[in-house]
């Protein structure tokens, strides 16, 4: 889906991208991101199903709407296989990926060159894309779908240039697509040298740890605390097994275990062991009730709380659990309940305490 665009006077903002693995020939489907699952449904029945037929197989990301299990009891019962791609890596379906930005890049052009509700220009973009030359398939996407040229007005096999002659409307439509074009031609040549730059290969075997790459599309950063000092890798974390050529499953702890635990080859980096790294756990006395006994490590304060008729001492204390969080607690009770605890040097353990 192509989100977070400019409301059109017909409600849309949102662009829902379907493109055949085979032939590379593409959908753009203006929607509204509010549409119910039933709506898209009756909208993908009306726009593929009844112009393609059945596909054998989906690969699409995780948006809530394509992983519920409405949508994937509606392929079942159609007998389409559905496969999610990696968690927060998109390129898993890098065709469908490639493709959006190409659209973006091409209706940003669109609306700067002539300004308009970018829906208008949907159909003549989504024309001039699956008649355009695609290196991947030698030849157009319609070409490759249908068996033949596309037969249109527009001489898209010229030698030379050819001018059109008609109605002021087919002038105008030829002008809009020649614009298209050169715009999705330089679009294409970008995304190649961009991608041929960044990518190498990287190879992990089951066992080894790695890092988890932290970047402001994963799902990670929602987790942790502060988003503006989050790291830019966490862990490290081991790979339990390799799914795939180019996707790991990682062992990943508890706090990020709403997460989809297999993630892109890009997402990680190699971990080199260091014995400093490792840190022995404390020691913990369980009772019979799988609880054990908090111990205060630092107080942070000290009031005096006024009660009707009488005063009282409240210590502000640190415990020793996993949260490290900080209470209130009466004076009386902290002496009471550790008889080693003097608050004259504030010492317990050999840890020191602060007034």
């Amino acid at each position: 889906l192509v989100v977070g665009l400019p409301r059109t006077i017909h409600k849309y903002d949102s662009i829902w991208v379907i493109v055949d693995r085979l032939t590379k020939s593409a959908h753009f489907l203006p929607i509204n991101i509010r549409y119910s699952l039933e709506k898209l449904t009756e909208l993908y029945i009306r726009e593929i199903v009844r112009l393609h037929g059945v596909p054998s197989s989906i690969i699409s990301d995780r948006d809530h709407r394509f992983t519920s299990k409405f949508w994937g009891s509606l392929h079942q019962a159609l007998g389409t296989k559905l496969h999610l791609s990696s968690a927060y890596h998109p390129q898993t379906d890098g065709q469908s990926e490639r493709t959006i930005q190409s659209l973006e890049d091409l209706l940003r052009a669109c609306v700067l060159e002539d300004s308009g509700s970018w829906d208008q220009y949907l159909p003549l973009i989504e024309f001039t894309y699956n008649n355009s030359f695609h290196s991947s398939i030698g030849m157009a996407p319609y070409e490759a779908l249908h068996g033949r040229r596309c037969r249109t007005p527009l001489c898209w096999f010229e030698t030379g240039e050819n001018l059109i002659l008609g109605p002021e409307l087919v002038q105008q439509t030829t002008e809009k697509i020649k614009m298209i074009r050169e715009k999705l031609r330089t679009t294409q040549s970008k995304h190649k040298s961009y991608a041929d730059k960044r990518r190498r290969p990287l190879e992990f075997q089951e066992g080894d740890h790695v890092f988890l790459k932290v970047t402001p599309t994963t799902g990670i950063g929602r987790v942790m605390k502060s988003k503006k000092l989050t790291p830019r890798f966490i862990g490290p974390y081991q790979i339990l097994r390799k799914i795939g050529p180019v996707a790991y499953q990682i062992s990943l702890p508890p706090f990020l275990s709403n997460l989809h635990n297999v993630f892109h080859v890009s997402q990680l980096r190699k971990y080199i062991y260091d014995p400093s790294h490792v840190i022995m756990p404390d020691t913990v006395q369980l009772k019979d009730n799988l609880t054990f006994e908090t111990m205060p490590v630092h107080i942070t304060d000290r009031r005096i709380k006024q009660l009707r008729g009488k005063q009282i001492s409240v210590v502000k204390v640190i415990w020793n659990d996993v949260t490290g969080d900080a209470t209130w607690e009466l004076e009386e009770k902290i002496r009471k309940k550790l008889s080693l605890f003097i608050l004259s040097n504030e010492k317990f353990q050999g840890r020191n305490f602060c007034k």
